[in-house]
């Protein structure tokens, strides 16, 4: 039996459209990235942060999108971290009298590593003397700072060996 009507063509498939939402949230996203990625100063971060923040919001509204909604409110929380990052580098910037790097002493000569703290303004000793190690040879040195620096006038505890050199 010979069909008279041969199968008709299929018909060609489309293609899904990219639905309104997830442009919205990608075009905020690659915009921030880009922004980022050209070396934006901080602020400018910040207002691209909070603009595309604000977009989104409008088309988690408009559109009544949860998802939207969500990515929106964690763009929120990133430009307020940023914020917040930008005000205390503004303030540790702002205070200004940094110390001098606190040097590495440990093995020198105990008259070598008064001298190195002496070039940046006299500071206190505590020499301990300990009953194992290289005579006259620091150990162990404190004093420094939470960011690795001291200033003159800073106390400096030296812990430095007592045995005679081996020969």
């Amino acid at each position: 039996m010979i069909d008279e009507h041969p199968d008709p063509e299929p018909a060609p498939r489309r293609l899904p459209a990219v639905p309104w939402e997830g442009a919205a949230v990608a075009a905020a996203a690659l915009l921030l990235a880009a922004v980022s990625l050209a070396g934006a100063a901080g602020g400018t971060l910040m207002a691209v942060a909070i603009t595309a923040c604000a977009a989104l919001a409008v088309v988690a509204v408009l559109r009544r999108s949860a998802a939207v909604a969500v990515v929106s409110a964690v763009m929120a929380a990133t430009a307020l971290a940023l914020a917040v990052g930008l005000s205390l580098g503004d303030r540790a910037r702002a205070s200004g009298d940094r110390g001098f790097p606190f040097p590495a002493v440990v093995g020198l000569p105990l008259e070598r590593a008064r001298a190195l703290f002496d070039r940046h303004g006299p500071v206190h000793y505590t020499i301990k003397r300990v009953p194992y190690g290289t005579r006259d040879t620091v150990l162990r040195a404190t004093g420094y700072s939470t960011d690795g620096t001291f200033r003159p006038g800073s106390t400096i505890t030296l812990v430095v060996g007592t045995r005679p050199p081996r020969p």
